[in-house]
C-alpha cells in the first residue's frame, strides 16, 4: 500500500487512532497537511489543528469526527499527545519522526516525489508530466496547481516564473551560506544581499 492510500485509509479507519509524517521541510508538510485536509473535508471529518499547544479548529463545528493534526519537533510533546485518546496525525521532522516510527503507523516525508505522482494520478487519474513535474518541484502549491488544471486542462501552463523566481533566491541564500562558511569579504556578502533585495523588489515578491 502506497503512502496516500495508508493516510486516506487511516483518515477513515475507526480503528487506527495514531500517525506520525515526517515532514522534511516546511514546504513538504504543506502538502501533507492539504493532502490530510482534502481527504478529511470529502469524508466530513473534522479537523483539530494543534501547534505548541494552541488548538486551532479549522473545520465546521457540527461535524461529529475529528482528526487532531498535530505539528511538534518536541519529543515530550508528541509523546503526550500520542498517549490520549483522541484520533492524531502528528506532523515532525526526522529526528523526532524516527523515534516513533516502531511504535505508530508512520509516512516518510521523504518520499514525497512518490506521494505527490501517486496523489495525482490515482485520485484524480491525471497523469501530466508538466503538471506532477510543478507539484514535486513546489510541493507547498501543489493543491492550488492542481485545483487550476482541473479548471482548465487543455489549456493548462505550468508556472515556470514561480519556479523560477523561487530557485533564483534559493542560489542566491545558497552562495551567502557558502560566504559566510567560508569567510569571505563582507564586500562579497553585503553584494549577495543586494542582488536578493533588488531581485524581489522589481518581482513584487516577499519572503
Amino acid at each position: 500500500m502506497n503512502n496516500i492510500s495508508k493516510i486516506k485509509n487511516f483518515i477513515i479507519n475507526e480503528n487506527e487512532s495514531k500517525m506520525i509524517i515526517n515532514q522534511v521541510s516546511d514546504n513538504i508538510g504543506l502538502f501533507y497537511n492539504n493532502l490530510i485536509t482534502n481527504f478529511c473535508e470529502v469524508a466530513k471529518i473534522r479537523v483539530v489543528k494543534n501547534s505548541n499547544l494552541e488548538i486551532i479548529e479549522s473545520q465546521s463545528l457540527f461535524l461529529d469526527k475529528e482528526i487532531m493534526l498535530l505539528f511538534s519537533n518536541n519529543k515530550n510533546h508528541v509523546t503526550k499527545m500520542l498517549e490520549i485518546n483522541d484520533k492524531i496525525i502528528v506532523l515532525s521532522d526526522y529526528k523526532t519522526f524516527k523515534q516513533f516510527t516502531n511504535r505508530t503507523l508512520s509516512i516518510n516525508g521523504y518520499e514525497y516525489h512518490n506521494d505527490i505522482k501517486n496523489y495525482i494520478r490515482n485520485e484524480h487519474k491525471i497523469d501530466d508530466l508538466n503538471l506532477i513535474e510543478f507539484c514535486i518541484s513546489n510541493p507547498h502549491l501543489a493543491f492550488s496547481e492542481i485545483s487550476k488544471y482541473l479548471i482548465n486542462s487543455n489549456g493548462y501552463i505550468k508556472d515556470t516564473e514561480i519556479s523560477e523566481k523561487i530557485n533564483f533566491i534559493s542560489n542566491l541564500r545558497k552562495e551567502l551560506f557558502d560566504l559566510k562558511r567560508n569567510n569571505r569579504n563582507i564586500k562579497s556578502i553585503y553584494e549577495n544581499l543586494k542582488k536578493e533585495i533588488k531581485y524581489k523588489k522589481f518581482n513584487f515578491l516577499t519572503y
